[in-house]
């Protein structure tokens, strides 16, 4: 197989004809992405805008996360506050009360453990008052 052959040449121009249809290809895509550009970039720019304004609001501020934890440290056996303790925590943090509650929702899934012997912890009058309705946790026993 000495010199040029049919094969050779057709082979040629097949590769002549792919390196222009690829080069055409990219002018279109180019064209395109141009076009696309300058007919969206007004609702492009919005929406980035919008995006870089959708931040993480941050953490709460330094003195109403202390009134907190002051509150939790003292109640860390049952972290639960009553609905007039986050009231009084919001009026002196100045927060919402619905941002005292995920604190100690937070909280508690965070740090809080209850002790061994809350296992056993007694509730007493959870259906009323004087029904004699005993709950114990964790062990599945419930009544007097």
């Amino acid at each position: 197989m000495m010199g040029s052959s049919d094969e050779d040449q057709c082979s040629g121009e097949t590769d002549m004809l792919d390196i222009g249809q690829e080069q055409s290809s990219r002018l279109a895509d180019h064209e395109l992405k141009e076009m696309l550009l300058k007919k969206y970039s007004g609702c492009l720019s919005r929406l980035r805008s919008e995006f870089l304004k959708k931040r993480k609001k941050g953490k709460l501020p330094k003195d109403a996360r202390s009134a907190l934890l002051e509150w939790w440290n003292t109640h860390y056996r049952w972290p639960y506050p009553t609905e007039e303790d986050k009231l009084r925590l919001a009026a002196r943090t100045g927060l919402d009360p619905k941002q005292i509650n995920n604190w100690f929702i937070n909280q508690r899934k965070r740090h809080w453990k209850p002790s061994e012997g809350m296992r056993f912890a007694l509730m007493e009058g959870v259906a009323g008052g004087s029904s004699g309705t005993t709950l114990y946790f964790d062990t599945g026993t419930i009544g007097p």
